[in-house]
């Protein structure tokens, strides 16, 4: 916690405008009542549009991964892939034969995951620690995958978190949590690994965003990594790291043409995970997720459809939902803000320009 600072009001006789001071402090207080009272009505209005975005996602089809592609001889990274989405994810490919490492936190969690998706599809898969919430760790992390490993074909994004209260938690680093998990550490995971994925070209990078994004926003890239959101929410963030997740999908494909790599993002659906139900408002949102939700196996379906489809090996720079190209935010298709923004990020994570020049691969 930063240090306050309380300013003291000097003592002495009352001057001539006393008055007009006092009348000052009341302006000021009215101020203040007023500025409560628009915060509490533009909340309720971003809670609103959240609201109305879920009720119609949720009453759109359920796409399916129809693609019998094997994935035999391929090596696939999922984050937060001990649970929910992730897991589904994993056991999909792994029924597919891929070799597929985990990157999670919570190492106990990971390897029952593991234990769990070795019985059910008879294949081993690789659980290795990481956590978003520190730089620290996810450069060690690249740093062994680039020792151990000599092939990576396909990197999904996957991890997200939303944060449970109006508190602004910050990371290690200094950032909101949610947004350095969900997108700033998932940019320099793709950042240090795309000499890895050029090696093995044609390779996929696969971000999970979410419609939510259509209420983000890419303005003021410092504030929004500290937790300075325009609506004081947790959703607020996520929908923020959301957009930002797919305006970094954007851009980077457009830098990665030619190279064999693709990027692309996709919207699983409406989810019962625990992102939806711990979030404040989150008995509302379980309760609609009860009735037309998906399950975490449906929501696969599309980072499976995105990773294992032939068909998309030259797709790139695009935005899908339930198997299918949806449409994305008028912020996220500016191309010039988001060129502005990629490199924004590449500050916060402390890449330089010619660092990130160089894991680009440009000269």
């Amino acid at each position: 916690m930063g240090a306050t600072v309380e300013t003291k009001i000097a003592e002495g006789p009352l001057a001539k405008g006393s008055s007009s001071a006092a009348d000052e402090g009341h302006h000021s207080e009215y101020q203040k009542v007023f500025g409560l009272i628009w915060r509490t009505v533009r909340e309720a209005i971003f809670l609103l549009e959240v609201g109305t975005l879920c009720v119609l996602a949720l009453f759109v089809r359920k796409g399916v991964c129809r693609s019998k592609a094997g994935m035999q001889g391929k090596t696939v990274i999922i984050t937060g892939a001990n649970a929910g989405i992730g897991k589904a994810t994993a056991m999909d490919l792994a029924r597919r034969k891929a070799r597929v490492i985990l990157a999670c936190r919570n190492m106990e969690r990971a390897k029952r995951a593991a234990q769990e998706i070795l019985e059910r599809t008879g294949q081993e898969v690789v659980v290795k620690q990481l956590d978003l919430a520190s730089f620290k760790s996810v450069n060690d992390f690249c740093d062994d995958v680039l020792k151990t490993e000599s092939r990576l074909d396909v990197l999904i994004n996957n991890a997200g978190i939303v944060s449970d209260s109006n508190a602004i938690k910050l990371t290690e680093d200094g950032y909101e949590l949610g947004y350095q998990s969900n997108y700033l550490s998932h940019y320099l995971l793709t950042m240090r690994l795309l000499g890895l994925l050029r090696k093995t070209a044609p390779s996929r990078v696969i971000n999970v965003s979410s419609a939510l994004h259509h209420l983000g926003t890419l303005r003021h890239p410092e504030q929004l990594a500290r937790g300075l959101t325009p609506v004081r929410h947790p959703t607020s963030s996520y929908a923020c790291s959301k957009l930002a997740q797919v305006a970094f999908t954007r851009t980077l494909a457009h830098k990665l043409q030619h190279t064999g790599v693709t990027v692309n993002a996709v919207h699983p659906g409406d989810v019962k995970t625990d992102i939806a139900t711990k979030s404040p408002g989150g008995l509302f949102f379980s309760f609609l997720l009860t009735i037309a939700g998906k399950t975490a196996e449906q929501g696969a379906q599309t980072s499976i459809f995105l990773a294992v489809e032939p068909k998309l090996s030259k797709e790139s720079g695009h935005y899908f939902s339930d198997c299918r190209r949806a449409w994305i935010s008028r912020q996220a298709a500016d191309k010039r803000r988001c060129e502005r923004f990629f490199w924004e990020s590449a500050r916060l994570v402390h890449l330089d320009q010619a660092q990130a020049n160089a894991l680009l691969g440009a000269e």
